[in-house]
């Protein structure tokens, strides 16, 4: 039956000037000799190839399970095991966090290193020259104490952020205001209620500006 359909498909295009009749006679041979004396009799129909689109195209459509291979380009086989294992352990809240405090740091050390060079270093006495172990031991602790605060901060909001979004199941702009509530809240509180209440305000919007240039603009 799927001989008989595929062969008149390609006669319709005029593919294959064969006469279908042929090949219904070679099937039905072939059914004979396989099934000896007691074979059935087949009736075959033309199948059209209308029935054939309404299965390729429309509401109809046959879906498939598994994604149709590439053609073009690089093909794009299917992830194994181990690949799937990492992504799941990539997208967690845990490894987000740790790199976001990681960025946090580095970017502390270079914001310190810039300070360093703008501002006037605080030394035990100000007229005297200052030696260059001094200055190191200066630009050091400047650059330590930006780096923990912003790995601090980095660390904070990115794992409000994840957690916020694994919440909701959604990714939007507003888990970016909701994290960095809930970051400069916790970060001003230790000034007292109403700092952690506009600190969080002003967290909440620059996050949400930054969210929406880079990411949804």
């Amino acid at each position: 039956m799927f001989l008989t359909g595929v062969v008149s498909v390609f006669s319709s295009f005029k593919l294959l000037p064969i006469h279908i009749s042929v090949y219904q006679r070679f099937w039905a041979s072939n059914m004979s000799e396989t099934n000896g004396k007691h074979a059935k009799n087949y009736n075959f129909e033309t199948l059209k190839y209308s029935t054939v689109l309404k299965c390729l195209v429309g509401p109809d459509k046959i879906t498939r399970d598994e994604p149709y291979p590439s053609f073009g380009g690089i093909p794009t086989p299917l992830p194994s095991i181990n690949e799937q294992r990492v992504e799941k352990v990539m997208n967690s809240c845990l490894f987000k966090s740790a790199i976001a405090c990681v960025a946090g740091a580095g970017f502390g050390i270079v914001f310190g290193l810039f300070t360093f060079g703008v501002e006037s270093p605080s030394y035990a006495d100000p007229a005297k020259v200052p030696t260059v172990r001094e200055t190191a031991k200066e630009m050091k602790t400047r650059m330590g104490s930006y780096a923990k605060n912003f790995a601090a901060i980095g660390a904070l909001y990115s794992a409000n952020e994840c957690a916020i979004e694994t919440y909701r199941g959604v990714a939007d702009m507003k888990n970016s205001g909701a994290a960095g509530f809930v970051t400069g809240g916790i970060i001003g509180l230790r000034a007292g209620l109403k700092a952690g209440i506009f600190g969080g305000i002003g967290f909440a919007v620059f996050s949400t500006a930054i969210d929406y240039y880079f990411i949804h603009r």
